[in-house]
């Protein structure tokens, strides 16, 4: 009767962690040390867990071991900055909706000398004062004439900037 050799998840990780000196441990090497069965089952259960990780190499594959705190940092930074993006497209996407309709709204709420108050806009954009002044700030200063009057809009020096006429 013949013994089966059953090769250990911490054995082979510690051996992977003596034999890496810079360069990936070939499975070649780790089958001369593992003569058991299951070094291949292992090998992808330590890959899985995130303990090493596979480098393709000539002709097969090498193994080195994680570098586990950093490694997991690194990804978790790498997934964060993933995020941000996503969320400064959706925000540059959602602002670029609010300029346009913005800019739609001026033209039918307008008076016919083209006055337009804020307050009316907004209204008609279905937004909050905080979220419609803080958006748009950027688009009505550049391409708008901010006129002292209105109920609500833009405090300077003490007045209330609450119409808008577009520049010329």
């Amino acid at each position: 009767m013949k013994l089966i050799n059953m090769v250990q998840d911490s054995d082979v990780l510690n051996e992977i962690q003596r034999l890496y000196d810079g360069k990936p441990v070939t499975v070649s090497r780790l089958k001369r040390k593992f003569q058991g069965e299951g070094l291949e089952e292992v090998l992808k259960r330590l890959e899985e867990q995130g303990k090493i990780r596979s480098i393709p190499v000539k002709g097969g594959k090498a193994y080195e071991p994680s570098l586990d705190k950093l490694d997991q940092v690194l990804k978790e930074i790498s997934n964060l900055r993933d995020e941000i993006r996503k969320l400064q497209e959706y925000l540059l996407e959602r602002t670029k909706v609010s300029t346009d309709s913005f800019d739609e709204i001026y033209e039918r709420v307008r008076d016919n000398l083209g006055y337009a108050h804020l307050q009316a806009i907004r209204v008609e954009m279905g937004l909050g004062k905080e979220e419609f002044y803080s958006t748009l700030r950027d688009h009505i200063e550049s391409r708008y004439d901010l006129i002292a009057g209105g109920d609500e809009g833009y405090v300077r020096k003490g007045s209330i900037y609450g119409i808008v006429k577009r520049k010329r």
